[in-house]
């Protein structure tokens, strides 16, 4: 089998890209992430997605780039909700540490909605949560507000929906 890498910098362009992977450190200095294995079939799970991507309904207040412009090395560490009827007509994405050129393009590469509809019209998966979730996943070295206040809203909102398994789409 052969070894394949992933450039983790992909959608950042060449100047971010630079500039972000001399500023992360090599050793995470995070605790652990903790994993919950999914308790049934995919067929029957009720699924929420989560992007980092920054996404904000067109309706809604978009994600806080003027704060971003103003600290280069830290993103809004709030979140968004996202409806799950919504299109790519519906949806801004508000962050200057990617490049949104590919999300404008095709939204399903930063929220898989239309991938995930399939999955659920061909019975792959159970089905759909009402609402989906973005965040800016550019935090730098301060998660505090994303860590303390959007992750636990997040996930009670998707336990008040009976998610049954979230799907992280980073960017």
């Amino acid at each position: 089998m052969s070894q394949h890498t992933v450039d983790p910098w992909r959608f950042a362009g060449s100047t971010i890209s630079k500039m972000l992977a001399a500023a992360i450190p090599e050793t995470p200095s995070h605790p652990p992430i903790p994993w919950t294995p999914v308790s049934k079939p995919l067929s029957e799970c009720k699924v929420a997605l989560l992007s980092t991507a920054g996404l904000s309904m067109k309706t809604d207040e978009p994600f806080d780039m003027e704060y971003e412009r103003q600290n280069p090395t830290r993103g809004d560490g709030s979140w968004r909700a996202i409806a799950a009827d919504a299109t790519a007509a519906d949806i801004d994405a508000n962050h200057l540490h990617i490049d949104t050129g590919f999300i404008e393009r095709d939204l399903n590469v930063a929220l898989p909605l239309d991938r995930l509809r399939e999955g659920v019209e061909e019975g792959r998966v159970g089905a759909i949560a009402d609402r989906h979730y973005s965040i800016m996943g550019f935090q730098g070295n301060d998660s505090s507000k994303l860590v303390g206040e959007s992750a636990p809203e997040i996930a009670a909102s998707m336990r008040n929906e009976g998610v049954d398994l979230a799907l992280l789409a980073p960017v």
